[in-house]
């Protein structure tokens, strides 16, 4: 998921890639941001997403600039 910013200067979603896998979704976050196409992105992973995307959501990665509730999620 990229992080653009609004016309306020604050951290909105942006575009979200659908990846294969966490490897090429922290490879596809952090080239959007060291290309300078957003200034921040974050790489997750779903388990157990249903109909209406449920499931447990783990924050792989983020580059760049991101909301702090996103930090917040980063395993480590």
């Amino acid at each position: 998921m990229t992080f653009v910013r609004d016309r306020f200067g604050q951290l909105r979603e942006g575009r979200v890639y659908l990846c294969s896998d966490g490897e090429v979704a922290r490879k596809v976050a952090e080239d959007r941001v060291e290309e300078g196409w957003v200034p921040g992105a974050a790489a997750f992973i779903r388990f157990g997403g249903g109909e209406f995307d449920e499931g447990e959501i783990i924050t792989l990665a983020a580059f760049g600039d991101v909301p702090s509730d996103v930090l917040d999620r980063l395993p480590f």
